[in-house]
């Protein structure tokens, strides 16, 4: 095999480098908590700041009331909401798997919801959940972003952990438990390889 040929060869895996990398790049988006597996303590609750601005985007509670442990979940500020449902008059916070899209056609129709109430709110979807998640919309300035909580509640206990969460800054939907992809800048930074020596053997 020629050096020519092996130079072409190698600059076009190096350019497919850049296309994978481009595939990724919606992921680079992703602002990502890292694993934090806050507990919240019954008769407490817990405000997430999403974004890391000024302001606390998503209440958590773990409450205790005359039917046993309550957990439940509300945004915060208009116009973000949860992925939820309504049964019976009732607002409920859904407990999603990982993959499921949030974005503008999943989230609502409420801002708040029962997470678990044992038998007093038999539609709850966290009264023994592990690892699921909770999909929401937050308002940030003029911008609504799309995100998700990783939680475990046990509702018997009264336990309730946030694992971690996640947003996409870009204003799109967000996959249940996507997170930043670890290869995308060192895909970019190949890829930008490929495309120069794909220029330099064109002007020679």
């Amino acid at each position: 095999m020629s050096s020519n040929s092996s130079s072409m060869r190698l600059a076009y895996s190096l350019a497919a480098g850049a296309a994978a990398a481009t595939a990724l790049s919606a992921a680079a988006d992703v602002i990502y908590s890292g694993l934090q597996n806050l507990s919240i303590g019954q008769y407490n609750s817990l405000n997430l700041n999403v974004d890391s601005d000024a302001y606390a985007d998503v209440l958590l509670k773990n409450y205790v009331f005359t039917g046993g442990n309550y957990m439940g979940a509300s945004v915060n500020f208009s116009p973000g909401n949860l992925v939820s449902f309504n049964v019976g008059g009732v607002a409920y916070a859904s407990a999603l798997s990982a993959g499921f899209l949030i974005n503008s056609a999943s989230v609502g129709p409420s801002f708040f919801g029962s997470m678990a109430y044992g038998g007093a709110n038999p539609n709850a979807q966290f009264n023994n959940a592990s690892n699921k998640y909770l999909g929401f919309s937050f308002a940030s300035g003029s911008n609504l972003f799309y995100g998700w909580a990783r939680v475990s509640v046990n509702q018997a206990a009264g336990s309730f952990i946030v694992h971690d969460w996640a947003y996409e800054n870009s204003g799109g939907g967000i996959a249940a438990g996507a997170v930043p992809a670890p290869g995308a800048l060192g895909l970019l930074a190949v890829g930008a390889s490929g495309l120069g020596l794909l220029r330099g053997r064109k002007r020679s």
